[in-house]
């Protein structure tokens, strides 16, 4: 599966050529050259990495950012501030406590790829970070909710199926007794005995 670059820039021309050049490279670009768009068009296609421009008009990429962190369902989707301003901009790195790169304008295509590269792989490891503690959370919790075997309490005041309590300390009733007993002649029950005769020859018994 392609992952999905969300490219936020008012430069029709930029964003045209990064796109295509994204797109070359394996990844799925979408563009939104309308930064009053911008939080809407993140929300509809939920990308995987946001490359966001901070120099616009309306809306600069400062706030647009500020929208993304505040926003639960979007705010650790990883974000490259990509600048003409990176200096300027590194106050803005730490937007919302989650840390985002700036890069300065113009970039090295190649240095670009590497950045994004490793910013989707860092998001991978968190997002399965996250789900091995919820498998872990719903395993604990569903070891917690089975009923106590031990001698404390058992199956409290409510029986298992078939009436037969699952306790160690608990022996059988008189209406199954021991196979001393019943070759003594108790009464109701006898073990099966084979005569010699009955058993196979040649076989292990």
């Amino acid at each position: 599966m392609k992952s999905r670059i969300q490219i936020i820039d008012d430069n029709v021309a930029l964003t045209t050529l990064l796109a295509k050049a994204l797109a070359k490279f394996g990844y799925d670009p979408v563009v939104e050259n309308n930064p009053l768009l911008a939080v809407n068009t993140v929300r509809h296609y939920m990308p995987d990495l946001i490359l966001l421009d901070v120099m616009m008009p309306e809306r600069d990429g400062g706030r647009v950012l500020a929208d993304l962190r505040n926003d639960l369902s979007l705010r650790y989707i990883p974000v490259i501030l990509l600048t003409a301003i990176a200096r300027e901009a590194q106050t803005l790195a730490n937007t919302g406590g989650i840390q985002s790169t700036v890069i300065a304008k113009p970039v090295q295509l190649q240095e670009l790829l590497q950045i994004i590269e490793s910013h989707l792989n860092a998001a991978k490891s968190f997002n399965q970070l996250q789900e091995n503690t919820s498998q872990d959370h719903r395993l604990h919790t569903s070891m917690n909710e089975l009923p106590d075997f031990g001698d404390e309490g058992g199956w409290g005041s409510v029986a298992p199926p078939g009436g037969i309590v699952a306790n160690p300390s608990v022996s059988f009733s008189p209406q199954f007794p021991t196979r001393d007993q019943s070759e003594s002649g108790g009464p109701g029950f006898a073990f099966p005995v084979r005569s010699d005769q009955e058993k196979p020859s040649g076989q292990a018994w």
